[in-house]
């Protein structure tokens, strides 16, 4: 089934609604499997997985298909940058110049010039040059796997199989393998099957995570958990951690089964997490986040200037009041807070996907997740006061566990924020189906909270700012 994008007006990006057009790009997909003598192979499905749009720039867009051979279906992943005319040419022949994994249907790189475009074929990525790993299952075990189970079993414990999945891909920035590994003693022959979790990133985030992890599994804190880190393997920037027990709080709230109790949990995990003494390299402070609000004002006015004087209005009124908050605050933070960030189990709160821990305001991270119930809220085109329950659960929590000041004020200021330069932002550069029509109310609601605030009047707190 085609999903239907929203697809701005770009016009140093002519082609953006043809590559949005999932129909349009099988029918090119399949034109490509003819040109290489693949006339066989059928494309059942071509779905957007990602995209990353970069305002007259350039857009990435990644496509996973579903290829048929006769009986037999499978799956291959691409990935497209459109651009400017002149700079597709240039990254199209720099790419011929690098070395390149061949694959049995694609080229490894194509020019598309009717699109002004460059198609990548998985595991070809111009930033992620160790893919072919988690490609294939040999070069997976021999490259990476045997070192990861050497130094956690000891060497009496031998790889007998390995099978893998890829659960998530960022073109150019990240991708996750789920890998089981099945081991053998050498000795005795008892058998094990062991479930890790690989990602690689185009940076070296993954070492600051390693550090970060092991600090936090240190501590054992009741209240929240986070994976074992395992491994980090530098030559392939791949960072490995064990499997958590749970689900995501995504699946829940998607489900409707996340209750008071379910977010009273998260809260507290939120609040453990701050309380830690977890130190990075990785600092922000309020600074970066009006930064934030300046770099959304930019983007969301040049892209939708009917949205341009309601966000103007409330950016200012963020802006002007940016001042009262504590800048110096610098607790461990999540730096990515969201719901399918958090797994739930009957005994714990687990955090994952610890990338961009850092340290800076508490109540940023805070804001970022109350952001999301809000934005939840938007998509289903509800009065913020349907969610008013979730969001006092988490706060009243929170404020429980927390030893420092947690003003309402400031709790209203960081998630009205996260509202515009996390959510709203996002509405631009994501180009999620049905995204764009949310902008408005998303911006709206934004308003209401940094004016009026979060919390309701008929639940018991304390800490508003006078």
């Amino acid at each position: 089934m085609t999903t239907v994008r929203t697809s701005p007006h770009d016009i140093n990006l002519p082609f953006l609604p043809a590559v949005l057009d999932e129909s349009a790009m099988d029918r090119e997909f399949e034109r490509q499997l003819c040109a290489r003598q693949r006339t066989n192979i059928q494309v059942i499905s071509c779905a957007i997985e990602r995209v990353k749009y970069r305002p007259q720039r350039n857009c990435l867009v990644g496509y996973k298909l579903t290829l048929r051979d006769g009986n037999a279906e499978f799956e291959q992943r691409l990935y497209l940058g459109t651009f400017a005319a002149e700079e597709a040419r240039a990254r199209y022949e720099k790419s011929l110049a690098e070395a390149r994994v061949d694959t049995a249907l694609f080229a490894p790189v194509t020019l598309l010039s009717s699109f002004n475009a460059v198609v990548w074929a998985f595991p070809n990525d111009r930033t992620l040059t160790s893919l072919v790993n988690f490609d294939n299952a040999a070069l997976l075990r021999e490259s990476m796997l045997r070192d990861v189970v050497a130094a956690h079993w000891g060497k009496d414990w031998e790889i007998a199989g390995v099978s893998q999945r890829i659960s998530n891909y960022f073109p150019e920035h990240s991708c996750c393998v789920n890998v089981k590994v099945s081991m053998r003693h050498l000795e005795n022959n008892d058998r094990r099957d062991w479930e890790i979790i690989g990602k690689m990133r185009y940076d070296d985030a993954g070492a600051e995570s390693h550090d970060v992890m092991n600090a936090l599994c240190r501590i054992k804190h009741t209240d929240v958990a986070c994976a074992r880190s395992l491994a980090y393997q530098p030559t392939q920037r791949v960072h490995w951690q064990a499997r958590v027990p749970g689900v995501t709080l995504n699946s829940l709230l998607a489900a409707g089964s996340a209750d008071s109790t379910i977010l009273q949990r998260v809260g507290r995990a939120v609040a453990a997490l701050h309380s830690t003494p977890v130190m990075t390299p990785r600092r922000f402070s309020v600074d970066n986040l009006v930064a934030n609000l300046v770099h959304a004002k930019n983007v969301i006015t040049a892209s939708r200037p009917d949205c341009s004087i309601a966000v103007r209005r409330v950016i200012e009124f963020l802006l002007d009041r940016a001042d009262r908050l504590d800048s110096n605050a610098g607790v461990a933070c999540h730096g990515d807070l969201h719901s399918n960030n958090i797994l739930v189990s009957p005994s714990q709160i687990y955090l994952v996907d610890m990338d961009r821990v850092t340290n800076g305001p508490p109540l940023a991270d805070l804001g970022s997740f109350l952001a999301e119930l809000a934005y939840r809220a938007c998509a289903k085109n509800q009065a913020l006061h349907v969610v008013q329950a979730k969001l006092n659960a988490v706060i009243v929590a929170y404020r429980e566990r927390a030893s420092w000041p947690v003003i309402d004020d400031d709790i209203a200021w960081h998630t009205a924020s996260a509202l515009i330069h996390e959510r709203a932002l996002r509405c631009i550069t994501s180009l999620k189906p049905g995204r764009a029509e949310l902008l408005e109310n998303i911006i709206a609601t934004a308003e209401r909270i940094a004016k009026n605030g979060l919390i309701s009047e008929s639940f018991e707190t304390s800490g508003r700012a006078a």
